[in-house]
């Protein structure tokens, strides 16, 4: 287990996105690790370190700044949290962007060896600036 007594405040997630299709189809893959030093770690909960959902969707609305900047979170109606996500595990989004009602879906999953464990799922609603 990670020692989160260390934390050092990084705010920031090295990301790599696949875009597939993401203009034309509103399709993109991203994948990143979740850092032990990561700032979202600290306090929650001590000695048993989890990513709080609230972390989930800003790491979210990096990776859509990334896609496409001026996309912005406006509402969450469905969210469902099914597995937890610790310091380390490498997480993987597939997203799936339907431009004419502005729904964003997606999958989050925690990746375990050759086994893509579902963390996180659910439809937002995205709005232009």
């Amino acid at each position: 287990m990670p020692d989160v007594t260390d934390v050092t405040n990084v705010t920031t997630v090295a990301m790599s996105i696949e875009r597939n299709n993401w203009e034309s189809v509103g399709q993109a893959t991203v994948t990143f690790t979740l850092d032990p030093k990561l700032m979202y770690f600290s306090g929650h909960f001590p000695h048993h370190p989890i990513l709080p959902a609230v972390a989930q969707l800003k790491l979210l609305q990096d990776a859509l700044t990334e896609l496409e900047p001026g996309l912005y979170l406006a509402g969450a109606p469905a969210l469902k949290f099914t597995h937890i996500l610790r310091p380390g595990d490498m997480v993987k989004l597939e997203l799936k962007f339907n431009r004419a009602s502005g729904k964003l879906a997606f999958n989050q999953y925690l990746v375990v060896g050759d086994t893509d464990v579902p963390a996180t799922t659910g439809h937002i609603k995205l709005v232009s600036a």
